[in-house]
């Protein structure tokens, strides 16, 4: 199988994945979500409303609440991972599979090298700047940005076939 359609098969709807995590745990709104990710409720709505649900998330719900990351994400497979025993503080079947795909370790282990919301949002603004100042000179420049943005990141062009556009 290709990297792509692994990529694909965790691409997912953020209203399906809620939904079963609503069902299965006793998280029932965004401020509880926010507590076991370590995020805040302002962060889950903006994920809400693009439509991804964060692996990263899905994992740290897992963890807690001992369920499939893979089935709070698809609903597919067994709702209850299969867990032997312990290694690392990793069930074995995850320490196995990073061995095999060499994934690395959880996003909450790197925090401290991820941006903050202020610097993200900080990025996001000088693009739209750049963006608009690129498309005040030559508006050809726009559709350049976007089939070389498309090109480097499939991801966003599936995912915009879905707001249909």
């Amino acid at each position: 199988m290709s990297t792509r359609k692994n990529i694909k098969k965790y691409k997912n709807n953020f209203a399906a994945a809620w939904g079963r995590i609503k069902k299965e745990t006793n998280i029932s709104n965004f401020n509880e979500l926010a507590e076991v990710i370590g995020k805040t409720q302002p962060s889950i709505s903006a994920r809400k409303k693009a439509g991804d649900f964060p692996i990263e998330w899905a994992y740290l719900v897992a963890k807690e609440y001992s369920l499939s990351t893979e089935w709070i994400l698809t609903g597919e497979g067994s709702k209850f991972p299969s867990i032997r025993e312990e290694k690392d503080g990793y069930p074995v079947s995850i320490v196995e599979e990073k061995q095999k795909n060499e994934v690395s370790e959880p996003t909450e282990k790197y925090e401290e090298i991820l941006p903050s919301e202020e610097e993200r949002d900080r990025f996001l603004d000088l693009l739209r700047a750049w963006l608009l100042e690129l498309e005040h000179v030559d508006p050809k420049r726009i559709y350049w940005f976007e089939c070389a943005f498309e090109d480097s990141f499939p991801e966003f062009k599936e995912w915009k076939k879905t707001l249909g556009e």
